[in-house]
C-alpha cells in the first residue's frame, strides 16, 4: 500500500494513513451523510403521511428507515477498515 499521509501526535508517534484508510474514511463519511438524509426523509414522511390501518408506518417510511440503518452499519464496517487497514 502506498502511504499518502502521516501525522505526528503529541506522544511523538507517527501514524500513517494508507490509501485504503483514506478511502475507507471517505466512504464512511459519505455513507453516514446519506444515512442521515435517509433518516431525515423517513422521519419527515412519517410525520406527514399516515400509516397503514394497523398503526404501522407506510412502506416508504419503512424503506427509508431501513436504508438509513443499513448504511450506518456499512459505515461502521468502513470505520473498522480505516482503523486497521492491515487486516484487509
Amino acid at each position: 500500500m502506498i502511504i499518502r499521509e502521516n501525522k505526528v501526535y503529541p506522544d511523538g508517534v507517527i501514524y500513517f494513513m494508507t490509501d485504503t484508510a483514506i478511502l475507507a474514511a471517505s466512504v464512511k463519511s459519505e455513507l453516514l451523510e446519506i444515512a442521515k438524509q435517509a433518516l431525515a426523509l423517513g422521519t419527515g414522511l412519517q410525520n406527514a403521511a399516515p400509516g397503514d390501518k394497523s398503526g404501522g408506518p407506510n412502506n416508504s417510511v419503512s424503506y427509508l428507515l431501513s436504508i438509513a440503518e443499513n448504511l450506518a452499519k456499512l459505515a461502521e464496517e468502513c470505520g473498522k477498515i480505516q482503523s486497521n487497514p492491515a487486516s484487509t
